[in-house]
């Protein structure tokens, strides 16, 4: 917007007053106008870019814009930064219920106030649910700590490429269906490196560069912890059975 536009009786408040009143045709251009801006909120939400053409998330985009012209009011501030709220309120809860965001929801967002954030704005016929996974995590959260591992730790960490995570959930799975080696990781509460490199034909680097991930899953894996476990499963593609001899070197 250029500096002048501050001062003349179209501005960004004005248009959005005249469009909350009924002029259809400064919505429009409203909504036009903001595309990039969606877009580009959109894409950063879902980390990745998105076209605006067959897409259901863009689609979900513009509506947001749209309820966001209808709802804002001064009092809430910015309208970009309202705006840019209501977009990812909106992605959020779309993602939410979609099996690709169940895949990835343990590697992007461990942090349980993202949850209580959803829980909170954007309550649907999952809120039983939703309730249910904010309980879990903060079961999940105590047992993470007596292994000295947090939820940021696992942001971090989490493997970000496919190939390395396949790998990590993989390691996971080995520990938690061998009695000797989980038993291990809970005494020493410490990854059993030297048995797992010999059993795995893995390299020490996906170890320490995963370790606390690779232990987290374990635990997830062994806990009564149903809908989480179940993302895990479901990001590793399922039970990956008798996978000693496999070569997951990284």
């Amino acid at each position: 917007m250029r500096l002048l536009e501050i001062f003349r009786s179209d501005s960004i408040v004005s248009r959005l007053d005249k469009a909350k009143a009924g002029d259809s045709l400064e919505r429009e251009k409203l909504i036009q106008e903001y595309i990039p801006f969606i877009i580009k909120t959109v894409s950063n939400k879902i980390n990745r870019y998105i076209e605006s053409e067959n897409s259901e998330e863009y689609s979900i985009g513009l509506m947001a814009f749209n309820e966001a012209i209808e709802k804002y009011e001064k009092t809430k501030g910015s309208f970009i930064a309202f705006a840019e709220l209501v977009i990812k309120s909106r992605i959020t809860d779309f993602l939410r219920k979609s099996i690709k965001y169940n895949e990835t929801f343990l590697l992007n967002n461990f942090e349980e106030r993202e949850v209580d954030s959803e829980i909170v704005h954007n309550p649907s016929n999952d809120f039983s649910e939703a309730i249910d996974l904010k309980d879990e995590i903060k079961e999940l959260e105590k047992t993470l700590r007596i292994f000295d591992i947090t939820f940021s730790d696992l942001v971090k960490e989490a493997p970000k490429h496919a190939d390395t995570r396949e790998k990590s959930l993989m390691i996971a799975k080995y520990i938690a269906s061998n009695p000797e080696l989980k038993e291990e990781l809970l005494r020493k509460k410490n990854l059993p490196s030297s048995q797992l490199v010999k059993a795995l034909d893995i390299t020490p680097k996906i170890l320490k560069r995963s370790r606390k991930f690779i232990i987290a899953t374990v635990l997830i894996i062994d806990s009564d912890l149903d809908i989480i476990r179940d993302y895990i499963s479901k990001v590793g593609g399922g039970v990956v059975n008798d996978i000693q001899g496999k070569s997951i070197r990284s």
